[in-house]
């Protein structure tokens, strides 16, 4: 993965770790119900599903970038038995 790659999947790691604190999950502590759930379980899911998204598409390969083409497979290599009766000589 090339750095640039690297390092933005480190600062949307960092921003999730941000979002799991205290600040921001007690703005989501309610007793309240939305769609018979506490709005904090819906702020965890909702941060796990982004961020799960966010490195999805900062990982995968853009249209304009160019894979390298696979190389061609090697042909294996042939064992030569060194028998007692075997001998270079003619």
């Amino acid at each position: 993965m090339p750095p640039r790659r690297t390092q933005l999947v480190f600062f949307a790691a960092a921003t999730l770790l941000l979002l799991l604190n205290f600040p921001w999950l007690s703005l989501f502590s309610s007793p309240h119900l939305l769609f018979g759930l506490p709005p904090l379980v819906l702020y965890l899911f909702g941060l796990w599903l982004g961020f799960i998204i966010t490195v999805r598409l900062i990982v995968q390969p853009q249209p304009d970038e160019q894979e390298d083409p696979e190389p061609e497979p090697t042909p294996p290599l042939r064992r030569h038995s060194t028998q007692a009766g075997d001998t270079d000589a003619e």
